[in-house]
């Protein structure tokens, strides 16, 4: 019984250690422009490791991996982005500026507010922008919201079409990713010459097609997700290669959803639900750096 109660306290403590942390909130630049701005953190022994992700649900969304530490004597803790994962947003250059924060926190479990000063870098290590960070644990805030959206759901005060709004609200939903929409794309930076596109129906299986084209070659012609994840290995030939998902019916539950993960087989991972209508579409484009 005792070596039973010490493995359950050793399961517990390694379990504690690799929770995920996430804080959600505001980036606030000289203009007085605000980006919603989201973390998603482990630790370790005082080591960070994670992602961030600017503009989340937006037009500008971005998701970068995340470094840092947690100095637990000291209260404080700092990060920095270090490398871009994908954009919503248009590439114009392969340049990106990097958040790097330091401050004071008291204690790293999501319940106390991370706020301050930050400064972001060019991969050269020029200045790029400053401003300033406000986040706040992400299921102290999605507390609030739903208690909100609760209220005014139970209130006779507020009109049917007023709740609705209310309850799809992208204020009170923003820390929810509504992964890949209809009309989007999805821009992201590959070190492989081969990606493996994973593809299912995540819901129930209800008949929507989909064409699976790369670089202008169909793939597959009327593809139709099931529960069984289907692999696709993808061969990039060019500096830029497009993959583009097309919705050709929605089956009986619009609309056409399936979940995507893209792989490179050693490790990187980008996965995400896509949304689209009948005649939308969705583009991955693949940017390569340093090829392996």
């Amino acid at each position: 019984m005792k070596t039973l109660s010490v493995l359950l306290l050793l399961i517990s403590s390694f379990l504690l250690q690799a929770q995920q942390i996430e804080y959600v909130g505001l980036l606030t630049l000289p203009d007085s422009t605000f980006i919603p701005y989201k973390i998603e953190l482990t630790q370790k022994d005082g080591k960070l490791k994670g992602f961030t992700y600017t503009d989340l649900n937006g037009p500008h969304e971005s998701k970068n991996t995340l470094v840092g530490r947690y100095y637990e004597k000291e209260n404080k803790i700092e990060f920095r982005e270090v490398d871009i994962v994908y954009t919503k947003s248009p590439i114009k250059e392969l340049d990106f500026c990097y958040v790097y924060f330091s401050g004071k926190l008291r204690n790293l479990n999501g319940r106390a507010k991370i706020d301050g000063e930050f400064k972001s870098f060019y991969d050269d290590l020029q200045t790029c922008i400053n401003g300033t960070l406000i986040l706040q644990g992400e299921e102290k805030v999605q507390r609030k919201s739903e208690k909100i959206q609760r209220r005014v759901a139970r209130s006779d005060k507020f009109a049917d079409s007023v709740k609705q709004r209310i309850a799809n609200s992208k204020f009170l939903n923003s820390t929810k990713s509504k992964g890949l929409m209809g009309g989007e794309t999805l821009n992201v930076f590959w070190e492989s010459k081969i990606a493996y596109l994973e593809i299912w129906d995540p819901g129930t299986v209800d008949g929507d097609e989909m064409s699976i084209v790369l670089n202008g070659k169909v793939i597959k012609a009327n593809y139709s997700p099931t529960k069984a994840k289907t692999k696709i290995p993808l061969i990039f030939n060019k500096e830029i290669n497009k993959l583009s998902l097309k919705a050709l019916t929605e089956g009986t539950e619009p609309p056409n959803t399936a979940q995507i993960r893209i792989t490179d087989g050693n490790g990187k991972e980008i996965s995400m639900l896509s949304s689209f209508k009948v005649g939308e579409q969705v583009d991955v484009v693949f940017y390569k750096r340093d090829l392996k």
